[in-house]
């Protein structure tokens, strides 16, 4: 990110569900392009994505959400929720989401957003197997795969998830 352009990092609150549902969808699109269909980013809309983060926001279940805003506008969010999703837990943090707009890339702050939610504690991920960058990322953040593996099926079918841990 440009130093013309600082980022705030903040706890979401519910009124930061409609920015952060826009920043998802289009992370989605620069990620997953290429892995799911044009189809499956037609049936998805941003108005969807900002319920769904409205309601963790206003009822967060033990999950922190942190949003990186410049000028406005949420160009990242990071959340990791205690305890973990997995059955059984194999850390007691799990990172559950991390995206930032891809003009973010490579100025640190995807780095602050993880810091933010995880700090340096042992926790748990779930990544595309497909997505390099991020695999990349984690590690040099401490993340090791752990031999755990799934395929996913429904619209998601043909990407697979591994499971990283630190």
């Amino acid at each position: 990110m440009s130093t013309a352009f600082p980022a705030a990092l903040r706890t979401a609150t519910p009124d930061d569900a409609r920015g952060i549902g826009t920043c998802h969808l289009a992370c989605w699109r620069e990620t997953y392009t290429g892995l799911l269909s044009p189809a499956f980013f037609a049936r998805r809309d941003e108005s969807r994505f900002a319920a769904n983060w409205r309601r963790v926001l206003e009822d967060p279940h033990g999950q922190t959400v942190v949003v990186a805003d410049v000028d406005g506008a949420v160009v990242g969010f990071a959340a990791a929720i205690s305890p973990s999703r997995d059955d059984p837990p194999v850390r007691p943090l799990e990172l559950t989401t991390i995206y930032l707009r891809a003009a973010a890339h490579g100025g640190g702050l995807g780095q602050a957003l993880l810091g933010s939610v995880l700090g340096d504690r042992p926790a748990s991920l779930w990544v595309a197997e497909q997505n390099p960058r991020a695999i990349a990322f984690y590690r040099r953040n401490g993340f090791a795969p752990d031999g755990a593996r799934t395929e996913l099926d429904g619209e998601w079918a043909g990407v697979a998830e591994i499971r990283l841990v630190r």
